[in-house]
């Protein structure tokens, strides 16, 4: 099997290698954005390849409110962003018909929306997109989730409650403070 041909020449970031769950890669490493992210459109069902920013501006207002303090946009920006390119790093799914992704669409992985990118969550994007989140030199898989009791059964120093990361701003907390207090032994490099 192959990438869908729509996909395959379209940027060359992600391609095919072998068969079986290991068979994707992408141009982005540890250090080095990817430039796309494969991404099922669940209900669709095809794999669209997105500008990874794109993907970021798209995922922000669906999983953050975006009338919260830019401090908890900008937390969750490093979030959504290092989740994203963690799975874009580590591709390993594939679609029923035998495409390669990364993310879905959907609270599997994180809500994508084509075209619900708002003012002040794009403003959160730009102000972090230069940094990245790390723990022991790698990209980290930043899980995230509601609230402290939604979350209560994941290993604590492994995610961040979205409602307390705007508690935490609405308390003059920055971004940088906000990621530590949640995820463990990070680096915020930029």
């Amino acid at each position: 099997m192959n990438l869908n041909a729509t996909l395959k020449n379209n940027n060359a970031s992600h391609e095919f290698l072998t068969p079986g769950p290991r068979g994707c890669k992408t141009d982005g490493t540890n250090t080095k954005l990817p430039t796309t992210i494969l991404v099922y459109r669940v209900k669709q069902h095809r794999v669209d390849r997105v500008p990874f920013k794109t993907y970021v501006k798209n995922v922000l207002p669906n999983e953050w409110i975006t009338s919260w303090p830019r401090e908890s946009l900008k937390a969750g920006a490093v979030a959504v962003k290092s989740f994203g390119w963690y799975w874009a790093l580590h591709s390993t799914k594939r679609t029923p018909g035998g495409q390669c992704y990364d993310v879905t669409d959907d609270t599997q992985s994180q809500v994508y929306r084509p075209g619900s990118a708002t003012a002040s969550t794009n403003a959160a994007v730009d102000a972090t997109w230069g940094v990245r989140m790390t723990r022991s030199g790698n990209i980290l898989q930043a899980h995230y989730c509601a609230t402290s009791t939604a979350c209560s059964a994941w290993v604590s120093g492994n995610w961040m409650s979205q409602y307390g990361s705007r508690d935490k701003a609405r308390s003059g907390q920055g971004y940088r403070t906000i990621l530590r207090s949640y995820y463990r032994d990070i680096a915020l490099r930029s």
